[in-house]
Formats: structure tokens, sequence, C-alpha cells
């Protein structure tokens, strides 16, 4: 990913996370300007190849998540959020970001459920969860905002981390 590519994404990235930590929900204003500066910027850029890179990398960012929005494993935001990155960063790097924070998703879920193990139960609820059911209590509803796990997959994104090796 180009350097300026990379500190616009940054900015997204970050723009998203402030909103979703702080309120669990990414706006549109944030991922429609986002988007739209994209296309305006790709069309300018490199003309009609441009505007299919950019449509390319909004479909792989937001169409993949549609099938965890319409299961109720993320929000709409999130969603368009990955279109808009796509947008500028690409295909290759919505792709590559889902699949990291996919997985960190995954191990921040694990994490919070063995806070419910009865060993663990008490040092959990101690634990400060600003969005909604505390993870530590039995039963479903407990949820965190996506982008605790896209801020670190976006890093490794950025840094090349392969993970393991790969």
């Amino acid at each position: 990913m180009e350097t300026w590519i990379a500190a616009i994404a940054f900015v997204l990235t970050a723009a998203g996370c402030w909103t979703d930590l702080r309120r669990m929900r990414i706006p549109n204003v944030l991922t429609a300007s986002f988007a739209v500066g994209g296309f305006i910027f790709h069309s300018a850029w490199d003309g009609w190849t441009g505007i299919i890179e950019a449509l390319s990398g909004g479909a792989a960012g937001a169409l993949p998540l549609l099938l965890l929005y319409r299961f109720g494993g993320i929000g709409a935001g999130d969603v368009k959020w990955f279109g808009a990155l796509g947008i500028w960063a690409g295909a290759v790097a919505a792709l590559q970001l889902l699949a990291y924070s996919i997985l960190l998703a995954g191990c921040l879920s694990v994490l919070l459920l063995s806070l419910r193990l009865p060993l663990l139960r008490r040092w959990g609820k101690r634990l400060p969860w600003p969005w909604g059911r505390h993870p530590a209590e039995p039963g479903k509803g407990a949820s965190f905002p996506f982008m605790l796990a896209v801020a670190p997959g976006y890093l490794c994104l950025l840094f090349g981390l392969d993970g393991f090796g790969m």
C-alpha cells in the first residue's frame, strides 16, 4: 500500500474506531465522505481504471460482510466502513484486513467468553464494559465494537505482519 493511501486509511480507521468505541456506531457521513472522496481521487488519478479498481475494492470490502450483518454479527456501519476502505486501499488490502479482523475478533470473543468461567468471573466483572451487557454475565447478548478487532488488524496490514510466517 502506498504511503499516502495508508495515511488516508489510517485516518479512516482512527475515525471509525473513535466513533465505534464511543457509541458503537459508525456514522454514514464518515463512510460516505471517504467513499466519495476515494471515487473522485481514483477516477481523477487513473481514469476508468481507477473507477474500476475503486468499485472492485468497495465490493471486496463490503460484500463479504453483508452475510455477517445479515445474521447480526456486525452493524451496517462496519459494512460501509469496509467498503470505503476498499475504495481507497483496493480489493486485496480490504480482504486482508477483513481476514485479520475476523481472526482477531474471534480471539477477542474467546477471551471474553473465558470471563464466564468460575475462576475468572469474579475478576471479569471488575472489567469496565461500556458496550451493553457485560461479557462475564451468563446468557446471550454481550457484544463489543468490531473496531476493537479492526484497529489491530489494520496495524498488521500496515506493517506487513503475516501472522504465522506465511
